[in-house]
């Protein structure tokens, strides 16, 4: 039995060697965008270390994250918390599902040491009674108490504004600084609730 062919089927095939040369640069200028992002994310730790933030990223991600150099453990060469301005390349881009950018308060290393899901839940909520009101403009429809209990999507940003991001390195650091100081600011209440943890 034949298979019924679309249109776009037949104009994919009359453009066969068109849609391969495509194919071809959109795997060469991601490798490129992975590069960028990482000359970024050096600007974002020149930027933050000053303010008593380390920073790291995951290109393929679309992720930069910060955390402060207490929280990190040497041996695990880990984080237990991270601050992350992350989705800031459009949809399609190596692992980018996320509808918008956004900024997020991961918990999940801490799983590494053994703390609990149980006490990575009472984390995160100890974590939204300290911002009292404040804590709402952190209820993104998928926060996870146990490994990202504060979060928010940035939706102004569509996926034209996200490829200018990509395509300015200037655009995208500034995108960073502009996002990274409402993440800093949760950086105390963290400081804190770690330390009742850790007794």
């Amino acid at each position: 039995m034949a298979v019924e062919l679309s249109e776009v089927d037949r104009l994919i095939l009359d453009r066969w060697a068109e849609v391969m040369g495509l194919l071809e640069a959109h795997r060469t200028l991601q490798d490129r965008l992975d590069e960028q992002i990482q000359i970024v994310s050096d600007r974002v730790q020149r930027w933050a270390r000053p303010l008593g933030f380390d920073v790291a990223c995951s290109p393929r991600d679309s992720e930069i994250y910060a955390w402060r150099p207490s929280w990190y453990d040497k041996r695990k060469d880990l984080s237990r918390v991270e601050l992350t301005v992350g989705g800031f390349s459009p949809i399609g881009f190596r692992k980018v599902d996320a509808p918008y950018p956004y900024v997020w308060v991961y918990t999940g290393n801490l799983e590494e040491f053994r703390v609990k899901e149980p006490e990575r839940i009472a984390l995160g909520q100890h974590f939204r009674a300290a911002l009292g009101d404040g804590a709402r403009e952190w209820e993104a429809h998928d926060v996870d108490d146990s490994n990202g209990p504060l979060g928010r999507y940035l939706m102004s940003y569509d996926s034209a504004h996200r490829a200018r991001l990509l395509a300015r390195p200037e655009a995208l650091f500034t995108f960073c600084t502009e996002q990274f100081p409402v993440l800093f600011a949760l950086a105390d209440i963290i400081d804190a609730e770690l330390q009742k943890l850790a007794r």
